[in-house]
């Protein structure tokens, strides 16, 4: 396996740590009272860090002067994906439950709406964030340079390269969500009594699944592709897997979720990043 070039291991960026001239070695958080220090803690402490890394960041793009005029485009479309995702979800749901009250009865229903719901919250980190990541990159823009100055700029990979690296990684990541839905719906449908567990544990893992899609946003602006992505987050697995629970939580809370989670998710992603181990 192809290792990945020399990196900073306090902002990630392919340079020679001891001549990074983009954090100069130290990243101030948002208090200004301590740098933060990148690597590993207590797997307890990085999972609640991911966590609270969304809703903490939402915070911040109602209070920090660095994010003005920098939110109405993302906030707009952010809207859209997730009223058109929604709408496509009623209207899903209204057919399955239409169909199965015909057909099945009230208790086939049920199991139909439980493992429709599942597949929403499966699919959706990954369908917005496709729609929404070309948008948010003046919202990465601020988060880094508010954390570690105005040279931290990103490493230009041209429109075309991104979108091509974009598509290719959400395609790999929903090709695996598939393959954890199929048996579990399986299970869920033919074997209820059982089922649950099993839901549980895929709702999980596709809370990690989801978290490596948003982590494009970091990793792209560094040059760096999928494989990359892979192995850090696999590095920093607690922090990511609390990020993706956490979107899963914020998918179900009103106004936060059509307007903010997008934008949150992209402060939160950048900030994460730097508290990353980057050693891989």
């Amino acid at each position: 396996m192809k290792k990945p070039p020399p990196a900073c291991p306090t902002c990630g960026y392919p340079v020679d740590p001891e001549e990074c001239d983009r954090c100069n070695g130290k990243i101030v958080p948002v208090d200004g009272l301590t740098t933060i220090q990148p690597g590993r803690r207590f797997f307890a402490f990085e999972l609640m860090e991911g966590f609270f890394s969304l809703f903490q960041a939402s915070l911040l793009l109602m209070t920090k002067k660095e994010f003005m005029g920098r939110l109405g485009v993302a906030l707009l479309v952010n809207f859209a994906l997730v009223v058109l995702f929604g709408m496509g979800v009623f209207w899903g749901f209204h057919a399955l439950v239409s169909h199965y009250l015909d057909d099945s009865g009230t208790a086939a229903t049920l199991t139909a709406v439980a493992l429709a719901l599942v597949a929403t919250w499966f699919l959706a980190p990954t369908v917005i964030s496709v729609g929404l990541t070309p948008f948010l990159e003046p919202i990465a823009d601020a988060t880094e340079r508010m954390l570690a100055g105005e040279k931290m700029k990103p490493v230009q990979l041209g429109v075309w390269r991104n979108l091509v690296a974009g598509l290719n990684a959400a395609s790999q990541i929903l090709l695996v969500q598939v393959c954890i839905l199929v048996p579990v719906f399986l299970i869920a449908f033919f074997l209820p009594v059982i089922s649950w567990p099993f839901v549980v544990v895929a709702v999980v893992i596709s809370a990690y699944v989801n978290a490596i899609s948003w982590f494009e946003i970091p990793v792209l602006r560094r040059g760096y592709g999928m494989r990359y992505r892979r192995q850090i987050v696999r590095r920093n697995w607690p922090r990511t897997l609390g990020f993706g629970l956490a979107f899963y939580v914020g998918m179900l809370v009103p106004f936060f979720n059509i307007l903010f989670i997008g934008p949150a998710s992209a402060v939160a992603v950048s900030t994460l990043y730097f508290r990353f181990d980057k050693s891989i």
